[in-house]
């Protein structure tokens, strides 16, 4: 019932016409059994049975396959719908809450749970038009003989309560398995970021398997096959009874209710008839099973994140857009947040900063001082817990966080390299061909079809396409998170004395977290952090002069 609800809200029009084409269907397939039933009893008029024969068959072939379709096209675009809807929500949800989901949590809903959706919608047209089937098969029943249909009705009634209880136990199972996914997804996660570290021991890499991937893969197989096991005796005694209906129906009924034996054939044909609908939806069961439980993970993905949303509004218009020159102030700003390494709090600030437009601020301190916490704060992907943020002497808060971000780009030091340039603008492909050249990148990239020929790269040349990207964006605040690390001395050179001077010609505030020393005299400001606070501001002085 939860899938008929999500199909429901998509469109229920097209839901409301599968339905309608799937009744015509069911009850021309209960018309031909019938008309079966009259072929072999002789009651038919042959002149005319032939035509409607055909005539019932064409209809019921044409209405299925109607039903079909259109119950296709609405759970494709249901589907469709869903992943378009949680992909925005994941762009739109602050930073912090995905760190807190993690990347395993996400991932297992947007491949395992999505997927388990997929595959019970591909089984939605069958099992609709199988259910429609049974109970037009029913209804015509009840005008054979209401005598039979109360007692197959009553008999499919005690049948599905005891099945509701048999079936509370692999439900149950299969909870515990989709839990076991996250587990698995996790364990997955850690074996390929820390691939490194593994391989160059092999002791620890087998220790890995052995104790975290091996019993949490045994696990999820042990959960499996019980859930399997159970559904098994569950199904086939559920198939059982029909075939325990129609023996009733040969050898017992005529002796406590006489019938006619033209309606005893019929009422036997209509059973045998509706053994295969009905083995098709008893089969799905499972696997529709699974699809609630992974749309109930779908759902509390979604709350989470819906919970978490930015409530500004798409189309609001940007505050902080006007003609002075471009001012960035933290106010006393305060964010807490634990460690990876340790689990205690760590506190950065209060801290006040100004940062003016065109200036180089270079962000230096030791491992675990705030450098990063405070870069992510100035971008906006942080939330201060007190204190403010204002920018071009507006204060920026969940209303106008969208706004805020976009006068940044940022190579930080875990980056991703997109392959696509998502720039939009005129002549990005040349201008993406200008930079390149310009990183001594030519021989090894180039652009294709709107694309980085290659991305299959070294470390450091990797960083300086993902400087192109930043550069195409050409946004007023560039964030750089130990670009040069990753960079030889050559480009290293390159970037802190030609590229840094040449975006400040350019008016833009350029913010670069470093340990390169050698460079400082770039800054015109060197901002030293230490447990979270700012310990020193150094101006150089051939900027002051």
């Amino acid at each position: 019932m939860t899938l008929i609800a999500y199909l429901y809200r998509q469109s229920w029009i097209l839901l409301f016409l599968s339905t309608i084409f799937a009744l015509i269907s069911g009850f021309a397939g209960a018309s031909v059994v019938g008309m079966i039933s009259q072929g072999i009893t002789g009651a038919a008029n042959l002149s005319t049975f032939i035509w409607n024969f055909f005539g019932i068959c064409i209809l019921f072939f044409i209405t299925k396959t109607l039903s079909e379709i259109l119950l296709s096209h609405l759970t494709q675009a249901t589907i469709y719908s869903l992943r378009l809807s949680l992909s925005n929500k994941i762009l739109r949800a602050p930073f912090k809450k995905l760190n807190n989901i993690g990347k395993h949590g996400l991932l297992a809903v947007l491949t395992k749970d999505v997927d388990v959706f997929i595959h019970s919608f591909m089984l939605a047209p069958t099992v609709f038009g199988n259910i429609t089937l049974i109970i037009a098969c029913f209804g015509y029943l009840a005008w054979i003989s209401w005598q039979l249909f109360i007692i197959l009705t009553i008999v499919c009634l005690i049948t599905m309560y005891i099945f509701y209880f048999l079936e509370k136990r692999p439900i149950r199972l299969m909870e515990e398995m989709r839990e076991q996914v996250d587990k698995i997804y996790l364990s997955f996660q850690q074996l390929i970021d820390g691939s490194k570290e593994l391989k160059l021991n092999s002791q620890k890499g087998n220790a890995f398997i052995d104790r975290v991937i091996s019993p949490g893969a045994k696990k999820f197989k042990d959960i499996c096959i019980k859930a399997n096991n159970n559904y098994a005796w569950v199904l086939n005694a559920g198939s059982i009874v029909f075939y325990i209906v129609i023996g009733l129906m040969i050898f017992v009924v005529p002796i406590w209710l006489p019938q006619e034996p033209s309606d005893l054939m019929t009422v036997t044909l209509i059973v045998l008839f509706l053994s295969g609908p009905i083995s098709e939806v008893i089969g799905a069961i499972p696997e529709l099973r699974q699809a609630e439980i992974s749309l109930q993970k779908m759902k509390r993905l979604d709350s989470q994140l819906e919970e978490s949303l930015y409530i500004q509004q798409a189309n609001t218009p940007n505050p902080f857009a006007n003609e002075q020159p471009l001012s960035l102030e933290l106010r006393d700003v305060v964010h807490h947040y634990t460690t990876d390494k340790e689990d205690r709090e760590f506190k950065l600030g209060p801290m006040s900063l100004t940062i003016s437009q065109g200036e180089i601020i270079f962000i230096v301190g030791g491992n675990g001082s705030g450098k990063t916490t405070l870069a992510m704060l100035l971008v906006g992907l942080f939330e201060q817990e007190s204190g403010s943020i204002w920018f071009n002497g507006v204060k920026m808060d969940q209303t106008n966080n969208e706004h805020y971000r976009q006068y940044f780009s940022a190579v930080f030091s875990n980056y991703h390299l997109f392959d696509q340039l998502l720039n939009t603008g005129a002549n990005v492909t040349e201008k993406a061909t200008h930079y390149i050249e310009a990183l001594n990148m030519s021989h090894k990239v180039k652009i294709v079809n709107g694309q980085f020929s290659t991305t299959e790269l070294s470390a450091g040349q990797r960083k300086r396409l993902a400087l192109v990207s930043a550069y195409l964006e050409d946004r007023p605040i560039y964030l750089f998170d130990e670009w040069a690390a990753d960079q030889d001395p050559v480009f290293k050179r390159i970037f802190y004395t030609e590229l840094l001077p040449e975006l400040k010609a350019r008016g833009k505030t350029v913010i670069v977290i470093s340990h390169d020393d050698a460079y400082f005299d770039i800054a015109e400001r060197v901002i030293k952090l230490e447990d979270g606070h700012i310990k020193e501001i150094n101006t150089n002085s051939h900027y002051s002069d």
